[in-house]
């Protein structure tokens, strides 16, 4: 799945850039040229449409529930970006609702081995302790610099609508 995303994306930008170069334009930057469809991008970051995951996740050295499950969350920084040595961190929300009262849960973008961590990857991020509601549309933040709901505003959002 993330190797078709990625193979699409570079599909759409590889036309862009031949349209472009036909026409005589200059080239867009890629942080410009988010893919429709595939997920939201803000300026240098981007965030593709999470998917669900049923695999349990240990939430965070907590025994309270022992696993959960949650959301895979696809995202892209600035090249020189390393998430983990950062405090980047990505939580879903009710939709539309970036508050701590409204946050279903969160998780570190990169919580392990900060030294592999790169400007791009996948985050699992936990469903909370209620899950996830069938048919509601909720909103995941991507937070940068151990920035709280009260202290700043994400770098990108989409919306994630449960499939079932």
């Amino acid at each position: 799945m993330a190797l078709a995303v990625v193979c699409s994306a570079g599909a759409v930008l590889g036309t862009q850039f031949l349209v472009s170069a036909a026409q005589g334009r200059e080239t867009p930057r890629v942080e410009e040229a988010g893919p429709a469809g595939l997920g939201e991008w803000e300026g240098a970051f981007m965030l593709y449409e999470p998917v669900w995951t049923t695999a349990h996740i240990v939430q965070k050295g907590l025994n309270i529930p022992e696993a959960d499950t949650g959301l895979v969350v696809s995202y892209v920084g600035p090249a020189a970006r390393n998430p983990g040595e950062q405090g980047d961190w990505i939580g879903i929300y009710e939709h539309g609702r970036l508050d701590k009262a409204h946050r279903k849960d969160w998780d570190w973008v990169c919580p392990n081995e900060h030294a592999r961590c790169m400007s791009f990857g996948s985050a699992i991020v936990p469903a909370g302790n209620d899950g996830l509601e069938s048919g509601k549309k909720y909103t995941v933040a991507y937070w940068l610099d151990n920035a709280s709901e009260s202290s700043g505003t994400p770098a990108v959002t989409v919306d994630y609508v449960v499939p079932w």
